[in-house]
């Protein structure tokens, strides 16, 4: 058998290097790919923390006069059942007068 001549050796490896060299180019512009969309991602994220902090700034703005008017209607029911009691309570007393 005859040795194999080192051109045909140097063709494999060559093709060996280029693949590779294809390879990781790809991997690089997968790369870059990705870190602009990350960016891109990365503003989204931003600009709906923005959204939900006016979100909640405008909640916030809105929940004390409703916490307040609540209170308040708090306070006025009280104050009707302790009137709707004191009326049952004459009522029941002229009524036992009555008897």
């Amino acid at each position: 058998m005859e040795e194999i001549p080192a051109i045909f050796w140097m063709v494999i490896v060559g093709v060996l290097v280029v693949f590779v060299c294809y390879v990781l180019y790809q991997l690089a512009m997968l790369l870059k790919e990705s870190r602009d969309s990350i960016k891109g991602v990365n503003k989204a994220v931003e600009d709906i923390n923005n959204i939900v902090s006016e979100v909640n700034r405008i909640i916030d703005t809105v929940k004390t006069p409703v916490l307040q008017i609540t209170g308040a209607l708090h306070g006025i029911s009280a104050v009707a059942s302790v009137i709707s009691g004191i009326v049952e309570g004459f009522k029941s007393g002229e009524e036992d007068k009555n008897d």
